[in-house]
């Protein structure tokens, strides 16, 4: 189903796309995020992928027709990031993201990707291609078959991602946060094993995750390979009282170095549990 703000989103965006498909140089335009998706609510921006055959200018990146403010936010791309606001200048105006890459650039990355190498930035473009809809310009197939390249998650890429990210050291820090009554860094601390559990359960199932806390709503994290109960869990974790939340993390996390075990065999389970239940005792 598509949301009322999702439809009104990409009425409002579109002549913004029809000009930069119709600049010289630019070999595609896609509409991302949470619009494309169809998910957006009231407080969505707006995503564009603008995939050039050469970098754009500065002033043709100024000059995008239909917006009420155009802000350059880099210029040492690609990708070229810009601000668009429609209907008022900033902060009023509804803002748009656009991202300028070269075509050259997104096929470079997509062979990095899939020969098992993992990077967050060309994880979170992975899906943002996945999520691509409304494709228009000269080259609009190139979309297509980027879609289709990434369809298939490579298993490679997911025992990179589990590797890297089931390394989840220093548990015991919480505690001692706790104990000195900072509950921001006790915060700070689950949500970093949490980013740690949800990039190994994206990589299980075979999902791209560049930025895995980018889901807007938490009951809505449906993965099939997952501990049961994952998003009221993961509620849990930061709702109840500290000592309560550790534990319920540390049981997610044992049952996802389960998971691994079962689905990715390659994966030397034991050494990630190992460096998980690692303890630092304190000295009394």
């Amino acid at each position: 189903m598509v949301t009322e703000a999702a439809r009104r989103r990409r009425v409002m965006v579109r002549p913004v796309m029809d000009w930069y498909a119709a600049v010289d140089g630019v070999d595609a335009v896609m509409l991302g995020g949470s619009t494309a998706r169809g998910d957006a609510d009231r407080w969505s921006d707006i995503e564009v992928g603008v995939f050039w055959q050469r970098p754009p200018t500065e002033a043709e990146r100024l000059a995008v027709a239909g917006a009420a403010d155009v802000r350059l936010v880099n210029v040492g791309g690609p990708p070229w990031d810009d601000h668009l606001y429609l209907g008022e200048p900033r902060p009023e105006g509804l803002l748009v993201e656009v991202a300028h890459t070269l075509t050259q650039t997104v096929e470079n990355s997509l062979d990095e990707l899939l020969s098992g190498k993992p990077d967050g930035q060309v994880m979170q473009l992975a899906q943002g291609i996945i999520d691509g809809r409304e494709v228009i310009g000269p080259r609009a197939e190139l979309v297509a078959r980027w879609q289709e390249r990434v369809a298939t998650y490579p298993r490679d890429l997911a025992l990179a991602v589990v590797r890297y990210n089931g390394n989840i050291e220093k548990f015991w820090r919480w505690q001692m946060f706790y104990e000195r009554d900072n509950p921001l860094l006790v915060a700070r601390e689950f949500v970093r094993m949490t980013n740690q559990l949800l990039s190994v359960l994206y990589a299980l199932n075979g999902r791209y995750s560049g930025h895995v806390l980018a889901f807007k709503r938490l009951d809505a994290l449906a993965l099939p390979l997952a501990p049961p109960s994952l998003p009221t869990r993961l509620r849990a974790v930061f709702d109840r009282p500290a000592p309560e939340g550790a534990q319920t993390l540390h049981d997610l996390i044992e049952e996802t170095f389960d998971l691994v075990e079962r689905h990715l065999p390659e994966v030397d389970v034991a050494a990630l549990r190992a460096t998980f239940r690692s303890d630092r005792k304190p000295l009394d």
